[in-house]
């Protein structure tokens, strides 16, 4: 008995949160309204370090359209880190930072800094839109954007290695 009103608590807290709408499906956060963030580990079996760093760094070089200078590739050929942005709702954009650390067999792919400009330009904490005017609504469908455009990302860039190419730009 008290494991049911338990795991029925649980189900309502959850439905509470979903509905007032400031989660994500694929991105988490530490702590209760802090950064959102990511990190997963993707295997690639039967791919060297050096065949997935190439793949990785075509699909960057062919599909980050943000400023050359925010790319970096290391010289050991196990790392990467860009900045990639996209729009999002109501014109506005989301910009984050993506690191990605390359072994032989795999990729670890870290995402943090997620930043929301609305129209205007100001820049805020994706989540955070204190002093802006965002409905409930709006919050719900600019992190929904956001999953749907990060998850496209990261399935590009997981057929990218796992093809040895720079893979569709179509995200």
């Amino acid at each position: 008995m008290t494991r049911s009103l338990f795991v029925m608590i649980f189900f309502m807290v959850c439905a509470v949160q979903n509905i007032h709408g400031q989660e994500s499906t694929i991105l988490t956060q530490t702590e209760k309204k802090g950064p959102y963030q990511f990190e997963r580990i993707y295997g690639v079996p039967g791919k060297s370090q050096e065949e997935i760093f190439t793949a990785i760094k075509s699909w960057v070089i062919k599909n980050i359209k943000t400023q050359a200078t925010t790319n970096y590739f290391s010289d050991e050929k196990d790392n990467i880190s860009t900045a990639p942005a996209f729009v999002v709702s109501y014109g506005s954009t989301v910009g984050f930072k993506m690191n990605i650390d390359i072994k032989d067999g795999r990729y670890r792919l870290t995402a943090n800094d997620f930043i929301f400009h609305n129209l205007q330009g100001i820049p805020k904490r994706l989540g955070d839109y204190s002093g802006l005017t965002v409905t409930p609504g709006a919050k719900k469908k600019i992190l929904n954007d956001v999953d749907k455009a990060f998850i496209a990302i990261i399935q590009s860039i997981e057929a990218a290695a796992k093809q040895g190419t720079a893979g569709k730009d179509d995200w």
